[in-house]
């Protein structure tokens, strides 16, 4: 018997979850790590928790408008993805879209397609990976530093650019807000090679072991080169001397080129990841 229970306030929601969640701290860096960083004056749009004959399974987490966070969960038969998906029908019948776990985000959003007489449009198929030790060091035609207020310029160029590869267009003014955001947090880096910017980098959603890296981008004319990779194993073994465990990213599994990238320098996967509309 599945129990789907929604929270209002996000404290309580926070203490009963948090140490779920940290028992796969990796996969779960979307959802811990959103979580964790959360500002008081923010309002989820929905919290819940399904529990499986008393035991919790899986949290549900939406703070972005296109899609709800699904943890790692908890095993789900078949049916029990059908009692879940007619739960949340009642409960929150607009959800947008999922993201999480392959298997269970496109059997439950399918269900509740069903339900609403919709289609699911699949966005994207990512993999989720941890990296506990840098396998392939940066190398030394380059440096990693840590971006100033000077880089805002490129930087918004390119934030701009990278949201548009991941298929998330932003509008100029966001995507420098971005950057800027980005830069007063001291949480980017580039990768400068003979006095020119040619990659960048950011670590964001840390937890209590893990953080993730994220914001990855090189400009067309710089790419195929080693400056991504450079640039990502510099930060990670950054991260690593800061006291972090463990570091993850996601990555779209269409992209060959940087899953070959990150597993070379040392990331493994641990879980296969979807982003589904319901439209």
């Amino acid at each position: 018997m599945l129990e789907l229970i929604r929270y209002i306030d996000v404290l309580s929601f926070k203490q009963d979850v948090i140490p779920f969640l940290e028992q796969y701290e990796g996969e779960n860096n979307l959802p811990l790590g959103v979580l964790m960083n959360i500002k008081e004056e923010e309002e989820p749009i929905y919290m819940a928790t399904v529990s499986k004959n008393g035991v919790l399974s899986l949290v549900l987490l939406q703070t972005h408008p296109r899609q709800m966070i699904l943890s790692k969960s908890l095993p789900f038969t078949s049916e029990e993805v059908k009692e879940l998906a007619g739960k949340l029908y009642i409960d929150y019948p607009n959800i947008p879209g999922l993201i999480g776990e392959s298997k269970l985000v496109k059997s439950l959003a399918n269900e509740i397609a069903r339900l609403k007489n919709r289609e699911i449009h699949i966005h994207m198929e990512q993999r989720v990976y941890v990296l506990r030790e840098v396998k392939k060091k940066a190398s030394d035609r380059g440096t990693l530093r840590l971006a100033e207020s000077r880089d805002l310029p490129i930087v918004e160029r390119w934030a701009y650019c990278f949201c548009e590869d991941v298929g998330e267009p932003v509008s100029a003014l966001e995507a420098a807000q971005k950057a800027k955001d980005m830069i007063e947090k001291e949480r980017l880096y580039l990768w400068e090679n003979d006095g020119r910017l040619v990659s960048m980098a950011c670590w964001l959603r840390p937890t209590k072991t893990n953080v993730t890296v994220g914001f990855v981008y090189t400009p067309p004319e710089e790419r195929k080169k080693g400056y991504a990779s450079d640039c990502v194993s510099a930060l990670t073994q950054h991260l690593l001397d800061s006291g972090y465990q463990t570091t993850s990213l996601y990555t779209d599994l269409a992209n060959l080129t940087s899953n070959k990238i990150y597993m070379e320098i040392g990331y493994e996967p641990v879980m296969d990841s979807t982003v589904v509309f319901i439209k």
